[in-house]
C-alpha cells in the first residue's frame, strides 16, 4: 500500500512536470520509454498490495486463532480448578462435618456445566479432532471424579461414614484425578504447539511482508529515479526542440518583417514613380500637344478670318475645327488636372481638395461640404499632399461606386506637427471586413500611402450608417527619399 501510494505520487509530479511545458509540445500520450516503466511498477505495485491484504487477512486469523486457543486453555485451567475445588470441599466436609465446606464443592458443581459447554464451544472454533477426541476423556473421566464426590457426600449424609471413607480410600478417586490431570497436560502441550505454529507462521508472515514492502519501496525510488532521468531528457529534448521552434519562428518572422518592409518600400517607389511619370506625362502634354493645339487652333483662326466674306461655306467649317481645337484643349487640360492637378501645385493642398471634391460630387449630384484649415499649407512637403490628394481621389471613387451616398463631409486639419484628412458619407456602409479582403486595392493603396509617411489610417462604418476614412499624418518640413516626388511645372 505504501508503495502504490508513492507510486501514485511519482505519477502526480510527473503529470505537474508535464503540464508545465508548453502546450504545442505536450504530446497526447507519454513516450514508451517511460510508460512501460511506469505500468511495470503500477501493476507490482498493485500486486505487492493484494499479497499484503492476504497477509494482512492470514495475520488477522492467526491472532483469532491464538486468542481462542488461550481462551481454550484458560477454560480447561479453569475446569480443573472447578473439580479440584470440588474434590477439596468433599474431603473437607466428610473429614469435619461441617455443612460449609460444601460451598465450594456446591458452586464448583453448578459452574462445571456452564465451563464446560464455553470449552465446547471454543474447541469447535479452534480445535483439531484430536483435541475434540482428548476434551471427550476428560469430560468422562470429569463426570465419573464428580460422580465419585456425589455418591460419598451421599453415603455420608446418610449415616455411613464409614462406607463414604473406604470408598475415598479404595484409590480409585486418586487414580482418576491423575487420568484427569494427564489428560488436561496432553491437551494444554497440544494447545502451546498450536500456538507456537501460529506464532511461527505470524512472524513468518510479517517478516515477508517487511521484504516485500522493503522491495517495493526500493523498486519505487529505483523506478522514480529513472522516470526522473527519462522526464528530464523528455524535457530537455522538447525544450531544446522549442528552442529551435522558436528560433525559426523568430527567423521566420524576421523574414517576414524585412519581405513586407521591402515590399512597403517597393510599393512606395511605385507610387513615387507613378506620380513621376504623371508628372513626366503631364508635362509632355502641356508643353507639347498644348502647344500644337494652340499653334493649329491660331493657323485655323487667321485662316477663318480670312475667308469668312470670299468663301462663307469653307468659314463655317473652320468655325466647326474651331470649336474641334477648343474641345481638344479642353480635354488636354482635364488629363493634366487628372495626372497631376496644376491647383496642387500652384495654390496648395487646400484648394485641391476643394476642387476635386465638388469637381467629383457635383458630377454625381452630391451634396458635399469639406472643412479647410486656416493655417497655410503651403509649407506641407509636396509628397505628402499628393498622398492626401489621392486617398481622396480614391475615397470619392468608392462612394460614387458603392456607398450610395447623398452627402459627403470632408474635414482637413493642420497642426503643427500632425496633418490629418477625415473623409465621411452618408451610405450603405463599407462591409464587415472588406478593408482586410485581398481584393480590396483601392483600400490597400490608401493605407500603403499612408504608412508610407508611418501615419495612421483608418476606415470604418459609422454607428448611425455610412463610412468613416481617418489619415493621420506626422507633418514633414521636407520631402522623405522613400516619399519624394517630382513636381510638375504651372
Amino acid at each position: 500500500m505504501i508503495g502504490t501510494t508513492v507510486a501514485m505520487q511519482g505519477l502526480g509530479q510527473l503529470r505537474k512536470v508535464f503540464a508545465l511545458m508548453p502546450l504545442p509540445f505536450v504530446p497526447r500520450l507519454l513516450p514508451l520509454k517511460i510508460t512501460a516503466p511506469l505500468v511495470s511498477g503500477i501493476v507490482l505495485s498493485i500486486v505487492v498490495m493484494v499479497y499484503a491484504t492476504l497477509g494482512f487477512n492470514r495475520l488477522d486469523l492467526q491472532n483469532r486463532s491464538a486468542s481462542g486457543i488461550l481462551e481454550t486453555q484458560a477454560a480447561l485451567v479453569d475446569m480443573l480448578l472447578l473439580i479440584v475445588d470440588a474434590e477439596s470441599g468433599q474431603r473437607g466436609y466428610l473429614l469435619t462435618g461441617n455443612p460449609e465446606y460444601l460451598e465450594p464443592y456446591k458452586a464448583a458443581t453448578e459452574r462445571y456445566e456452564h465451563s464446560f459447554r464455553e470449552l465446547l464451544r471454543m474447541d469447535r472454533a479452534h480445535g483439531t479432532i484430536e483435541q475434540r477426541e482428548r476434551l471427550a476423556r476428560l469430560s468422562t473421566l470429569a463426570g465419573n471424579k464428580l460422580f465419585e464426590l456425589e455418591s460419598t457426600i451421599a453415603l455420608f449424609d446418610g449415616g455411613n461414614r464409614d462406607a463414604a471413607l473406604a470408598v475415598i480410600n479404595t484409590g480409585n478417586g486418586k487414580r482418576t484425578m491423575d487420568a484427569l490431570r494427564a489428560e488436561f497436560a496432553q491437551l494444554q502441550l497440544e494447545l502451546e504447539r498450536q500456538v507456537t505454529t501460529g506464532v511461527q507462521h505470524w512472524n513468518d508472515d510479517i517478516k515477508f511482508a517487511r521484504l516485500g514492502m522493503f522491495m517495493m519501496t526500493a523498486f519505487t525510488v529505483a523506478l522514480l529515479v529513472v522516470v526522473w532521468i527519462l522526464a528530464r531528457r523528455e524535457i530537455a529534448t522538447r525544450e531544446e526542440q522549442r528552442r529551435r521552434v522558436a528560433g525559426e519562428r523568430d527567423r521566420l518572422d524576421q523574414e517576414v518583417r524585412e519581405r513586407t518592409a521591402e515590399l512597403a518600400e517597393l510599393s512606395t517607389h511605385l507610387h513615387v514613380i507613378q506620380e513621376t511619370e504623371r508628372a513626366k506625362l503631364a508635362r509632355d502634354i502641356h508643353d507639347e500637344l498644348g502647344s500644337i493645339l494652340v499653334s493649329a487652333k491660331m493657323d485655323v483662326a487667321w485662316v477663318q478670318d480670312r475667308l469668312r466674306r470670299n468663301d462663307p461655306e469653307n468659314s463655317e467649317k473652320l468655325e466647326r475645327a474651331l470649336g474641334t481645337l477648343d474641345d481638344g484643349v479642353d480635354i488636354k487640360r482635364r488629363i493634366i488636372e487628372e495626372l497631376r492637378p496644376t491647383l496642387l501645385d500652384n495654390l496648395g493642398l487646400s484648394a485641391a481638395l476643394e476642387w476635386q471634391l465638388h469637381e467629383i460630387c457635383d458630377k454625381a449630384k452630391i451634396d458635399c461640404q469639406i472643412c479647410l484649415p486656416d493655417a497655410d499649407d503651403s509649407g506641407l512637403p509636396p509628397s505628402q499632399s499628393i498622398a492626401l490628394y489621392r486617398i481622396l481621389q480614391e475615397a470619392l471613387t468608392n462612394v460614387i461606386k458603392y456607398a450610395q451616398a447623398k452627402k459627403v463631409d470632408v474635414n482637413f486639419a493642420l497642426t503643427s506637427d500632425q496633418v490629418s484628412l477625415t473623409i465621411e458619407d452618408d451610405g450603405v456602409g463599407i462591409p464587415e471586413r472588406a478593408s482586410d479582403h485581398r481584393l480590396s486595392h483601392g483600400i490597400a493603396g490608401m493605407r500603403q500611402r499612408v504608412r508610407a509617411f508611418d501615419g495612421e489610417f483608418s476606415i470604418a462604418r459609422r454607428p448611425q450608417g455610412g463610412t468613416i476614412i481617418e489619415v493621420r499624418l506626422p507633418l514633414q518640413r521636407s520631402d522623405e527619399k522613400k516619399a519624394g516626388t517630382e513636381t510638375a511645372p504651372a
